[in-house]
């Protein structure tokens, strides 16, 4: 799913996490991709234009994103390039480069180098207004599964559920610590 490709509507979500789910594609070739799509959503108290800077600054996938470590980017222009990722994810150690693009809804990225439609992971951000001075930004992730994590699909799900939710809160606080600077700027914190 890309920022612009999906036109239905959001799902009614329950304490503000849709739960992950596994599906399975046949593709023309007869193999079977497995996928896990998790979405999570946090209301935050600022709105878009403050949260939004945040989510642009890529090296903040550092601070926030409980399965990297260390994040190096390399800018192509203003909205898109690229970045390398090494970290764990449930504690087993990975790295990956990846494709990003920001727009005036947020930020969506996936494996680089690969096709859009061969990408293993894609994932992103949307900030959506909600009343005055505040609004929700929704965090999507997706994955095809390696087969020896198929058996295991029920916990890559757990594990994302409880990521999520730890990153979005991550980025509340950076977003409210970061517009509550004396000098008003959110780029003193983000960048501390």
């Amino acid at each position: 799913m890309t920022p612009g490709s999906w036109s239905g509507e959001w799902p009614e979500l329950v304490g503000g996490c849709l739960p992950a789910r596994a599906t399975a594609e046949v593709r023309e070739n007869g193999t079977v991709r497995r996928r896990i799509t998790a979405l999570a959503t946090i209301e935050v108290p600022r709105p878009p234009d403050v949260a939004l800077p945040a989510i642009w600054d890529i090296k903040n996938i550092e601070r926030c994103e409980v399965k990297a470590d260390h994040v190096d980017v390399h800018p192509i222009d203003e909205q898109r390039g690229t970045y390398d990722v090494t970290g764990h994810f449930a504690g087993v150690p990975w790295k990956g480069r990846f494709e990003y693009e920001t727009d005036a809804r947020g930020f969506h990225s996936r494996t680089a180098g690969v096709p859009r439609a061969e990408a293993k992971v894609e994932g992103g951000f949307l900030v959506t207004p909600l009343g005055e001075g505040e609004c929700t930004v929704i965090h999507y992730e997706q994955y095809v599964l390696a087969p020896w994590l198929r058996p295991v699909a029920w916990l890559v799900v757990a594990y994302l559920g409880w990521s999520m939710r730890r990153e979005l809160r991550t980025l509340r606080d950076l977003v409210v610590r970061a517009s509550s600077a004396p000098d008003g700027s959110s780029i003193a914190l983000a960048h501390s």
